[in-house]
């Protein structure tokens, strides 16, 4: 008896992974924000100078608001959800995310939030290494209201546990925390982190699987940039081929869940994500026939 249960536990879930998709371009995406720098500041920096050849560069991608915390919101709902500020949000548990879509398609997500003090800790912190404003799934009530979805919402620490045992999931967001990220360093601080942080990744089999990184900034320093240009760049084996190019296509925040619906083929939530603020990266728009907006009078993105 005992047998048989295991054996059809063993189905359902065999079951379950047959029925997630296969990316057209790549199999798991890990987003890493960075904070507060301008396009021309990061891309001169030593540290991301030495990681721009490994893969694809960004140069006409934009961040969507000032301050922080709008665009974080918009990252994953594809709204700012008229936040403004980087007070604390409790969002409707109507709005829709990324992992409504993901979960729709038995896809498996998780978010890695660096010196967060508990699984999905929903308190606010400004003393801390770990600020709320930069972990968007807290904000929105359709996942911290949910028992099984607050699980997903963890310390960065298991995400080594989670390389080191194969088991990434197919999305995964990642905050380093508020001296990593360059918010109260500096850019130079959060290049030597990350490429400390990205380097054995880089060369780790349990970690390259089909795998696409994507490093951007929430926003630019400078206010009066209208653009908001941010340095985004694509690493991982999944850039194989294309690494040391240079994609000007024009994309924002809002690119970062157009892609991941386009490359799985998840529809969409009909907000940012589709129309000219929510073109689809060129490395899965090539692979799917997708076609981009070519943006020629963009808004202003600095509001």
């Amino acid at each position: 008896m005992l047998f048989k249960k295991f054996a059809s536990l063993t189905l359902l879930a065999a079951t379950a992974f047959a029925q997630a998709p296969k990316g057209a371009a790549f199999d798991h995406i890990v987003i890493i924000f960075l904070e507060n720098t301008d396009y021309a500041l990061a891309s001169t920096d030593s540290y991301f100078q030495a990681l721009i050849p490994q893969g694809i560069l960004l140069d006409n991608y934009h961040g969507l608001a000032h301050p922080s915390q709008p665009n974080y919101i918009a990252s994953i709902g594809g709204s700012t959800h008229s936040v403004t500020s980087d007070s604390t949000y409790n969002l409707s548990p109507s709005y829709s995310t990324i992992v409504d879509l993901l979960e729709a398609k038995q896809l498996t997500w998780k978010t890695y939030q660096e010196n967060i003090p508990s699984v999905c800790y929903t308190g606010s912190s400004s003393s801390s290494l770990y600020y709320r404003k930069h972990n968007p799934f807290v904000s929105y009530g359709s996942i911290y209201k949910n028992s099984t979805r607050c699980k997903n919402v963890v310390s960065a620490t298991q995400f080594t546990t989670d390389v080191n045992n194969g088991a990434l999931p197919n999305y995964s967001f990642y905050t380093p925390n508020i001296k990593n990220d360059g918010h109260d360093t500096t850019v130079a601080y959060a290049g030597q982190w990350l490429t400390g942080f990205l380097t054995p990744l880089l060369s780790n089999s349990n970690f390259m699987k089909n795998t696409l990184v994507v490093v951007t900034f929430d926003e630019a320093e400078d206010y009066s940039d209208t653009t908001n240009h941010v340095l985004a760049l694509l690493l991982g084996d999944a850039v194989n081929g294309t690494a040391n190019t240079v994609d000007s296509t024009y994309y924002t925040h809002y690119s970062l869940i157009s892609t991941v619906e386009n490359n799985w083929g998840l529809g969409n939530l009909n907000l940012g994500d589709v129309g000219q603020l929510g073109n689809v990266f060129n490395l899965v728009a090539s692979k799917t026939g997708y076609q981009n907006v070519a943006v020629t009078n963009p808004p202003p993105l600095n509001n």
